[in-house]
C-alpha cells in the first residue's frame, strides 16, 4: 500500500521568507494548522498536505498578491528539492532532468502527478491534480509551472526557452503577468496544463553535470520512491553518528548546522553533542569529512569550475567556499587542482 508522502516543509519555509515574515507574524501564517514556527524552520521537515494547503490560503490572504504563485515558483532552486533537485541538475542534459522530475516528483509533494512524454514536437510535461485543488488551483499551478520553468531556464539560459505553456483554466484578470513570466508562448482554456519543451533544446547539457553525484542522487530518489510505494520498512537501530551522516549525505547542497541536524533528528542540541561524544566523534568532524568526500568527487570532473562546485555544496558565494576548502585541505582550490589535474 502506498503511504501518504507529506510535502517538504521547505516549500512553506520559502513562502514564509518570501513574504518577509518573522516569528511574531507566524500566528497568521499558521492559522488553522498544527504547525509551529520551530517546526517550519526544521530543515528537511515535512508538513501534512492539509496543513500546507491551509498555509497557502493564509499566505494568499496575508500577501494580497494576485500572482503570488508565479513569484514563489522562481524561488525554488536546486537545494529546495533535496535529492531530486540534485539528480535533475547534475544529470547530462535537460531531457534527463525533466524525466527525473516527472518520475520522482511524488517524493517531494503530491498535489500534482507530473508526467513526461516525448512526441515529434518535443517533450510534454503535464500536470494532473491528484485531488481537487479548488481555490488553490491557480496558486499551486502557478507555483509548480514557475518552478519547472526556472529549472528549464537553468539549462537554457534566460530568454532562451523554446516551446509553449498551456493552462487548463480560463485566463485570469492578471494574465499579463503570465506573459511577463513565461513570454508570449502561453495559452489558456487548453485541454491540459502542460509545458511543451521543443526538441531543439532537450539535449542542452547541464552546466553542473556530475556523473558520480547524479548516480548517487538518482539512487537516493529511487529508495525514497520505493519507500513511499511500499509504505516504508523497518530500518532497525543505528548509531547517532550514522544517523547524522545519513541525513547530510541524503540532503546534499545544504550547509548543515548542529542545530539543523538536532532539529531534524528530533533531539536537543545538547543531547546530540553528548551522544556523538559517547561514540568518540564530533559533529564538525562528521560534517567536514562528508564535505571533503563530496568536494573530491566534484574536483575529479574537470568541467566543473570552483564556482560551480561551491554552488553545488550549498555556498552562496565563492569566497566562503574557498575559506572552507582551505580549512578542509590546508590549501586553496587552485593549489589542490594543480596537484591532481
Amino acid at each position: 500500500m502506498q503511504k501518504l508522502k507529506h510535502p517538504s516543509s521547505s516549500y512553506a519555509r520559502i513562502l514564509f521568507r518570501y513574504l518577509r515574515l518573522n516569528e511574531d507574524d507566524s500566528p497568521a501564517f499558521f492559522k488553522g494548522t498544527n504547525v509551529t514556527y520551530d517546526e517550519l524552520m526544521t530543515l528537511d521537515g515535512t508538513i501534512s498536505r492539509n496543513d500546507l494547503s491551509c498555509i497557502y490560503r493564509n499566505a494568499l490572504a496575508i500577501s494580497n498578491l494576485e500572482a503570488l504563485g508565479l513569484s514563489v515558483g522562481t524561488q525554488l532552486h536546486m537545494s529546495t528539492h533535496g535529492p531530486l533537485g540534485v539528480a535533475a541538475f547534475s544529470g547530462p542534459d535537460l531531457r534527463t532532468g525533466l524525466g527525473l522530475i516527472a518520475r520522482y516528483s511524488v517524493i517531494r509533494a503530491d498535489f500534482f502527478e507530473i508526467s513526461a512524454r516525448e512526441t515529434s514536437e518535443g517533450m510534454r510535461i503535464a500536470l494532473t491534480e491528484t485531488f481537487d485543488l479548488c481555490d488553490l488551483r491557480q496558486f499551486m499551478t502557478e507555483s509548480v509551472l514557475s518552478g519547472l520553468f526556472s529549472a528549464i531556464t537553468f539549462f537554457t539560459g534566460a530568454g532562451e526557452f523554446k516551446g509553449r505553456v498551456n493552462i487548463a483554466y480560463p485566463k485570469p484578470d492578471y494574465w499579463q503577468k503570465y506573459s511577463g513570466h513565461f513570454g508570449e508562448i502561453i495559452k489558456f482554456n487548453q485541454p491540459a496544463t502542460e509545458i511543451i519543451v521543443s526538441k531543439a533544446i532537450l539535449s542542452l547539457p547541464s552546466p553542473v553535470a556530475d556523473p558520480v553525484l547524479h548516480q548517487e542522487a538518482v539512487a537516493l530518489c529511487q529508495r525514497q520512491f520505493v519507500d513511499i510505494k511500499t509504505g516504508g520498512a523497518d530500518r532497525g537501530s543505528e548509531s547517532i553518528s550514522a544517523a547524522v551522516s545519513k541525513l547530510m549525505y541524503e540532503n546534499p547542497g545544504q550547509l548543515w548546522t548542529l542545530n539543523d541536524v538536532a532539529d531534524s533528528l528530533f533531539i536537543s542540541r545538547r543531547t546530540l553533542i553528548r551522544r556523538l561524544e559517547a561514540e568518540g566523534t564530533k559533529f564538525q568532524a562528521i560534517r567536514d569529512e562528508l564535505a571533503k568526500q563530496q568536494v573530491v568527487s566534484y574536483l575529479n570532473d574537470a568541467s566543473l569550475s570552483v564556482e560551480s562546485i561551491g554552488y553545488l555544496m550549498g555556498f552562496s558565494d565563492t569566497s566562503s567556499f574557498r575559506r572552507s576548502f582551505k580549512r578542509w585541505f590546508g590549501m586553496s582550490p587552485s593549489q589542490y587542482i594543480a596537484r591532481i589535474r
